[in-house]
């Protein structure tokens, strides 16, 4: 391999890492409450390219996800705290975890479809 060739891949590599947005510390959720409000981010599902995703979580364990493109869609479900301090969601016959991460003023939280074939990245602003 030519030495510019290495050089331009050695560069395009650290562009991709530079870009890539750090998560705060993770945090244990110990009342589902102090999630409330709305989060945007994006939504990466196996084999597609990311989309515009919002989470609203509302104060009776409810949640609602909302996607962005032309194969958008709406679903709504219900999210619980576990006893290590994450989450757990359902919507229909889909279930999965969550982890929450906050710091440097923002909170991130993070869906995982149980079967791996989605993630789901959302965050917010906080005090």
């Amino acid at each position: 391999m030519h030495r510019s060739a290495r050089l331009l891949i050695a560069f395009v590599a650290l562009a991709v890492a530079a870009c890539a947005t750090q998560l705060p510390p993770p945090a244990r959720v110990a009342d589902l409450r102090a999630l409330v409000g709305s989060y945007s981010g994006y939504m990466k599902e196996y084999g597609t390219t990311p989309r515009p995703a919002t989470v609203t979580i509302k104060p009776d364990n409810s949640f609602e996800i909302t996607t962005g493109g032309p194969e958008g869609f709406r679903t709504s479900g219900v999210i619980a705290t576990t006893v290590d301090g994450d989450l757990a969601w359902q919507t229909g016959q889909v279930k999965g975890r969550a982890a929450v991460y906050e710091g440097d003023g923002r909170r991130v939280i993070v869906f995982q479809r149980e079967d791996g074939s989605s993630t789901t990245t959302v965050e917010r602003r906080v005090p």
